[in-house]
């Protein structure tokens, strides 16, 4: 009887197995940053993902196929991708994460984005040689990203304010034009804006490389909580993919083909050197939810409260999920390899 008893549990589990287990997405869609139209790839972490097929090595032995936009317009236009479902995953800078967290998209952040350089720049035929010579000219820059918070912040931290200046909100490509024209004065951007300098149309007068941790960017990848929840299994291996992926590109070794594998993006090699120049790789892709990026992010929602970006609040424990990353790190024997800040930036003591 005891066995009979025993063989009947066995046959009731193995008929449970199939619904339990769970079925591979056919496809999985990931919108990050493009910087050019057309342009099939991109910089920092999801460059290395996408380019080196890291994420795609995590499903080679399943019909689940991966699909890479790249939006030109980017973070509203991803947030809009996020809300229609026409991505799973999107990589891409805190400020627009939090106005669509706030404006009730569902997502987690599973792990932290790139540091990106910003530079801030000046026509080369004006007396501006710091921030402070900004009063009273006329800014670009695209409003609601993450840039847009770096100028706030920056101008902050050299004793002025939003009212000081004029800010004209445009586009990259505007930008450039706008630059050229002589329609605005400065810029803050990425390194997309070097190649005027290399020019002769603009001159760089600061950057974030030395703008301390308050200016810094900050960003995640986030993914739509419909998707986790239906395949938490796939979200383990997207972000087993990612992980690798900065440590790949966060190796000293792989400088050179990092750099290389970004030139796929459309911004010249040059700029891209420049951008990384001066810091390990791996500073620059830290993928850590550690109290660094938590403390940006804190930051990110009082900016976007007092810019009133946003009308409602956002409760950053829940919405942050380091499960996923955690056990990625774990598995993979990375845990130490990236150092852990504390909410200022410098190391976190151990221990």
């Amino acid at each position: 009887m005891r066995l009979l008893r025993a063989l009947a549990a066995t046959l009731a589990l193995l008929a449970a197995a199939p619904a339990l287990a769970e079925e591979a997405p056919a496809v999985i869609r990931f919108g990050s940053v493009g910087f050019g139209p057309g342009q099939p790839f991109g910089t920092g972490l999801v460059g290395a993902a996408h380019s080196k097929g890291f994420v795609e090595a995590e499903f080679k032995d399943t019909p689940t196929k991966l699909e890479w936009t790249y939006f030109h317009a980017t973070g509203p236009a991803i947030n809009e991708a996020l809300s229609n479902r026409q991505v799973d995953f999107a990589v891409y800078g805190g400020l627009p994460n939090i106005i669509g967290k706030a404006g009730g998209l569902p997502t987690k952040i599973l792990l932290s984005g790139d540091r990106t350089t910003v530079f801030t720049v000046a026509r080369s035929d004006l007396p501006i040689t710091s921030i402070q010579d900004l009063k009273g000219r006329r800014i670009a820059v695209q409003k609601a990203t993450i840039i847009h918070f770096v100028l706030l912040k920056t101008l902050e931290a050299n004793g002025l304010s939003e009212k000081d200046v004029s800010i004209v909100e445009l586009k990259n490509a505007d930008q450039l034009a706008a630059l050229q024209s002589g329609a605005v004065d400065a810029a803050f951007g990425a390194s997309f804006l070097l190649g005027l300098r290399d020019q002769g149309v603009v001159k760089v007068i600061a950057s974030t490389k030395t703008g301390g941790p308050t200016v810094q960017t900050f960003g995640g990848v986030l993914v739509h909580d419909a998707f986790e929840k239906a395949y938490p299994g796939a979200t383990a291996k997207v972000v087993r993919g990612f992980v690798k992926a900065a440590h790949w590109a966060g190796l000293e070794e792989n400088r050179e083909e990092a750099l290389q594998v970004w030139g796929k993006s459309g911004i010249p090699l040059s700029a891209l050197r420049e951008d990384y120049a001066g810091s390990p790789v791996k500073e620059q892709i830290n993928p850590l939810l550690d109290n660094f990026t938590l403390s940006r992010f804190a930051a990110g929602i009082e900016f976007a409260k007092q810019q009133r970006l946003i009308r409602a609040d956002v409760d950053l424990k829940s919405w942050v999920d380091p499960s996923y990353l955690n056990a990625a790190l774990r598995d993979l024997g990375l845990e130490g390899f990236w150092t852990e800040r504390a909410a200022d930036g410098s190391p976190k003591p151990r221990g």
